[in-house]
C-alpha cells in the first residue's frame, strides 16, 4: 500500500467511506464481486478497488462517488 492511500485509508472521512463500503459488500442488495488484478492472484477486493481509487482524487466529492457506486451496483429485484 502506497503512502497516498495509506494517509486517505487513516483519515477520519476513509475510515468512513471504507465502513459504507464494507457494508454494500455484506449486502446482498449490491453486486460487489471482486475484480480481477495483475497484481494479486486472487483479486481485488471491491472495498480495495474503490479506496484505491478515491485516494487518488483528494478533490473528489467522495460521498458523492460511494452513493452513485450504490446506484450503479444495486440489484434488481
Amino acid at each position: 500500500m502506497n503512502t497516498r492511500i495509506k494517509s486517505f485509508s487513516d483519515s477520519e472521512r476513509g475510515t468512513l467511506l471504507r465502513e459504507e463500503l464494507v457494508k454494500m459488500t455484506q449486502s446482498k442488495d449490491y453486486n460487489t464481486l471482486t475484480s480481477y488484478s495483475t497484481v494479486d492472484p486472487n483479486g481485488l477486493t471491491f472495498v480495495e478497488k474503490h479506496m484505491k481509487y478515491m485516494s487518488q482524487y483528494p478533490t473528489m466529492n467522495h460521498e458523492q462517488y460511494v452513493s452513485n457506486l450504490k446506484l450503479m451496483s444495486k440489484r434488481s429485484k
